[in-house]
């Protein structure tokens, strides 16, 4: 959709929600904080998914933005969520969604306190009512985020983790460090999938199913989703269009979830298709839970099999 038929749609449809005073964000629908998302959960229930993504990247054009020479003004510092002393650290990059952040990782960082560093590398855009400047490129967000690994890691072995589309920032990330000379010693991929899932043959749920299990965490823990990460979602969604992933020297683990979301569709002739897969070469291994739940309540399973997999990997000793 056009800008003017979002603004039509909104007259519509939202009556006093698209015009008007300006002021502070108000729950104008359940769990929403702003127009764009009333328009966008009102999209979702009625079933027009690809049509509500398609609203989130035309409304990501009005978000400012910076370019490489600006990415150390706007880079978040990273989170560290555990200390210890096991040689290898982990660094993790949340997904993308409107409800991402460093809080994916709590429950999944608090099973190494003790044991190893973990880190959050965040990306910007994700403060709730701040219409805060968002990379202007795919090679802006990546650089900004290789950069923040290296402070975390310095010259000590790690392995890159990503959850959901976060996974799709991990392999980018993995790509461009392996390409400066610096290593990861893995790269893990917590139930994550192509960017492009929805458009392969017998997967049209997905985009449906994902953004379901979204709002059903808005609802359940009360937040409000403010319009401001409504869009940043659409900038990201927008700048990894057409992207795919490359191989990788870095051996890779995707750890797929075994309970599906509300909405998933299961083919009687192949009932694990609706898994988590990735299109180069990885290993697999199922873990509890759904896509959200592999990092709630069962966040301590998916860290023993990240420490499990840690422990088969071949670790380069830094340079004396």
């Amino acid at each position: 959709p056009t800008p003017r038929a979002i603004a039509a749609y909104l007259d519509r449809e939202l009556p006093g929600l698209a015009s008007g005073p300006a002021g502070p964000a108000r729950r104008t629908d359940a769990g929403s904080g702003g127009g764009l998302a009333a328009l966008h959960r009102r999209m979702h229930e009625t079933g027009k998914h690809d049509e509500a993504a398609q609203l989130l990247v035309a409304a990501s054009h009005a978000r400012s933005h910076f370019g490489a020479q600006d990415r150390d003004r706007y880079a978040l510092p990273p989170v560290r969520l555990a200390t210890g002393p096991g040689g290898v650290s982990v660094v993790c990059f949340p997904a993308l969604s409107a409800i991402s952040g460093p809080h994916e990782y709590s429950r999944f960082g608090q099973a190494f306190r003790d044991d190893r560093n973990v880190y959050v590398v965040p990306s910007p855009g994700f403060t709730d009512g701040e219409d805060d400047a968002l990379p202007d490129s795919l090679e802006t967000l990546i650089q900004m985020n290789v950069e923040g690994l290296r402070e975390c890691v310095g010259d000590e072995p790690f392995v890159v983790v990503g959850r959901s589309m976060g996974g799709c920032v991990a392999h980018a990330v993995t790509v461009a460090l392996e390409e400066q000379g610096l290593r990861p010693a893995g790269l893990a991929l917590i139930d994550s999938y192509p960017i492009d899932a929805s458009a392969q043959d017998g997967m049209g749920w997905w985009q449906g199913a994902m953004i379901g299990g979204m709002l059903e965490r808005i609802d359940r823990f009360d937040m409000t989703l403010h319009d401001t990460r409504l869009t940043t979602m659409g900038v990201y969604n927008r700048l990894f269009i057409g992207w795919q992933p490359k191989p990788v020297d870095a051996p890779i683990l995707l750890l797929r979830a075994v309970e599906p979301l509300r909405g998933t569709t299961i083919e009687a002739d192949d009932p694990a298709r609706w898994k988590a897969y990735w299109p180069v070469p990885h290993d697999a291994v199922d873990i509890p839970g759904d896509h959200f739940t592999t990092l709630e309540e069962h966040a301590g399973t998916t860290a023993e099999a990240i420490r499990a997999w840690i422990g088969t990997l071949r670790i380069e000793e830094p340079a004396a």
